[in-house]
């Protein structure tokens, strides 16, 4: 049987689970998903929070201001 077909069946016995298995199958799909985030390393995720405040304080040059600048080598 191909992924699809497997998919396919599997959503179907989905259909027929009780709560309690529902909740099961929920919690392994919510454990097995990844945060890239978190397999960055400190100085990543450090590099990254600092963006994102410099963004939220509108501490950044803007797309169309970049791109003048660098229109003469275009």
């Amino acid at each position: 049987m191909d992924l699809a077909a497997r998919k396919y069946s599997f959503i179907q016995e989905l259909a027929t689970v009780d709560e309690s298995l529902l909740e099961k199958l929920e919690k392994i799909l919510k454990d097995n998903k990844k945060d890239w985030f978190n397999e960055l390393s400190t100085e990543e995720q450090v590099e990254i929070e600092i963006g994102i405040k410099q963004a939220d304080n509108n501490e950044f040059v803007n797309h169309e201001t970049v791109m003048g600048k660098f229109a003469k080598w275009h």
